[in-house]
């Protein structure tokens, strides 16, 4: 049975709503991070970055990065059909907007939360985090056209795509101007969140919008 290192409100959220929706049955530890668990000698043997998530295997491997957890959990469990058949152009296109996420808006989100990691300079973290933020927009246009009349990223169907978006966007701090930006995302988060499995998991991360 896998084990989930998990923290409330982290990168965690989509994983575990994949284990939730396939129904997989799987054990949670989790990671007090103010009391900063993350950075113990424990946790950072197994992640040596201090970040969650991280997956336990069965045979004791660690998986890190959420993207990465994300596409194994859905390999592992083809009934909830969370990702399409290998060679197939859904399944590139889920690999497409996973990684997309993954190293555009995730990444452009902490640079806009914690420009301090990103420079040594502290004149210049407001220009750091305006940049990450003009960046992050620009990211949520090219997701908005993909989702034009469409409830999903990837085919007619909910993907684990869907579900790394629906975290991402329970994080922006102002919604309602996201919305008037770029009017189609909103509507497929919470088409995913009509999902009773994953809500709960939303809800239980105190992530719902």
């Amino acid at each position: 049975m896998p084990t989930l290192y998990a923290a409330k409100g982290t990168g965690s959220i989509a994983p575990q709503a994949v284990l939730a929706y396939s129904g997989a049955e799987h054990e949670i530890i989790w990671i007090d991070y103010g009391a900063k668990q993350h950075r113990s000698a424990e946790f950072l043997a197994i992640n040596p970055r201090g970040q969650i998530p991280a997956l336990k295997l069965d045979d004791g491997t660690m998986v890190t990065e959420s993207a990465a957890i994300m596409l194994h959990l859905a390999d592992c469990h083809p009934a909830a059909h969370l990702i399409e058949k290998p060679a197939t152009t859904q399944r590139a296109q889920t690999y497409r907007w996973i990684i997309f996420m993954a190293t555009n808006v995730y990444e452009d989100f902490l640079r806009m939360e914690y420009p301090a990691n990103y420079t040594g300079d502290t004149s210049t973290e407001a220009a750091v985090s305006a940049s990450g933020a003009d960046a992050m927009d620009r990211s949520w246009g090219i997701l908005n056209q993909a989702l034009t009349d469409n409830d999903y990223l990837v085919g007619n169907s909910l993907s684990i795509a869907d579900i790394y978006l629906a975290m991402l966007l329970a994080w922006h701090p102002d919604l309602n101007m996201l919305n008037k930006r770029h009017t189609y995302l909103l509507p497929a988060a919470q088409n995913t969140l009509s999902y009773a499995a994953i809500k709960k998991v939303f809800e239980d991360n105190d992530a719902l919008f």
